[in-house]
């Protein structure tokens, strides 16, 4: 108790007292702080650090791995969009080559169709002049006859064949 007198004049008493403090109850309680600051600082602060050290590894490590992640997503899809450049290039290349193709063809199926249908007109003409030179002959022959007919009803004779072609000749010549 002797602190308790020496607190008392030194004024230190008077100033607790004033606030309404009880110095007693403020050194136990300002040891129990002190006791409880250095228990939790020696053995539940160590843990927690160690516990937060940790979670901010695993953090870290999630932040790295989306990092990652969100890389190779990029990277995959500037593939695809290359991927889908060529393809696009490739099919642009099989509609031309196609469209090529086609005029082609098509453009040899009228030189084969102009051909033909030149073939059959000239065809058609060598038939047309085959049977023209028919029908002449036949028309010919049918003058002959009948020119060698009225030749007999005219000079009422029959005439003998060399001489019936002599005629007929020298007619068919005369009507030209």
């Amino acid at each position: 108790m002797m602190f308790h007198f020496v607190l008392a004049d030194s004024g230190l008493g008077g100033l607790f007292s004033a606030l309404g403090l009880n110095w007693q109850t403020f050194f136990l309680d300002l040891a129990a702080f002190l006791i409880t600051a250095y228990v939790v600082g020696r053995y539940v602060f160590p843990s927690l650090n160690k516990a937060l050290e940790s979670k901010k590894g695993e953090l870290e490590a999630a932040t790295r791995l989306e990092n990652e992640a969100a890389k190779k997503l990029e990277d995959a899809k500037e593939q695809a969009d290359s991927v889908i450049s060529e393809a696009r290039a490739a099919a642009d290349e099989i509609l031309a080559t196609a469209k090529t193709d086609s005029a082609a063809q098509i453009e040899t199926a009228r030189t084969k169709a102009t051909e033909q249908g030149e073939r059959l007109v000239a065809e058609a003409r060598e038939q047309l002049s085959r049977d023209v030179l028919a029908a002449r002959r036949e028309l010919k022959g049918e003058a002959a006859a009948l020119v060698a007919n009225a030749t007999e009803a005219i000079l009422g004779e029959k005439l003998d064949g060399s001489r019936d072609g002599k005629l007929i000749e020298r007619s068919l010549e005369e009507a030209k």
